[in-house]
């Protein structure tokens, strides 16, 4: 069995999976500027504050697209996305975002991409967008087009970090770890259940050791019996 397999079952049985407590894997039939606002929405901040932001953002203008966030004064938004935090920031970045897709046809070059299967091609274009770095743009890729990525947060890089499975906190090197040592259809649960493990047990201070199912596989956790 794969180690990622083995990981994703360990956890699977420790942690049951609601996927109202994400924001992204909880959106469905929207179009791929929506879905990235609200992931935007997510960066750096809970989940709960994030969908908050969105739904305020939703109900303010029904259908969330480049010509009617940009009808939006700055200060509005602010206003209407403020349980994310950092308001005026994440404001200025939609607004930009906004300015892209409304001047170039970014949905359709990225879709066409898509279809011709250069996964490295849509991430570079993704990556080229305001205020995406390579999480979000995994996230897009994996939970938007399903395509075989592996996102990388906090949670997920300190856990790595913890079991001594990658030495540095290089994003494309734990990405590429989880995504070679896992099976591609248990990719999305398994980076949601490592989520969950770094938010109920590995935290960032005081991991609870003792209630890790994975202690076992843990570099950090043999070293604190010594």
């Amino acid at each position: 069995m794969l180690l990622g397999d083995m990981i994703y079952s360990k956890l699977k049985s420790r942690y049951e999976l609601n996927l109202e407590d994400f924001v992204a894997p909880r959106l469905r039939g929207i179009s791929l500027f929506e879905f990235i606002v609200a992931v935007v929405l997510s960066q750096n901040t809970s989940d709960k504050n994030a969908w908050r932001a969105y739904s305020n953002l939703k109900s303010r203008l029904g259908e969330i697209t480049p010509r009617r966030v940009l009808e939006l004064a700055l200060s509005e938004l602010a206003e209407l996305i403020k349980p994310a935090g950092m308001h005026y920031v994440r404001s200025r970045k939609i607004l930009e975002l906004a300015r892209v897709f409304a001047e170039r046809n970014v949905e359709r070059l990225v879709e066409e991409n898509i279809k011709r299967g250069v996964v490295e091609e849509v991430r570079h274009l993704l990556l080229e967008l305001p205020g995406i770095g390579f999480k979000t743009a995994d996230v897009v890729l994996l939970m938007y087009f399903n395509q075989p990525v592996f996102p990388v947060d906090t949670h997920i890089t300190r856990i790595t970090s913890r079991l001594g499975f990658v030495k540095k906190r290089d994003y494309r090197e734990i990405s590429s770890f989880w995504a070679q040592s896992t099976s591609p259809d248990k990719y999305l649960e398994l980076h949601l259940l490592l989520i969950e493990h770094g938010r109920e047990t590995c935290k960032a201070r005081k991991p609870l050791c003792e209630d890790c199912v994975i202690r076992d596989l843990c570099e950090h956790h043999r070293a604190g019996l010594k």
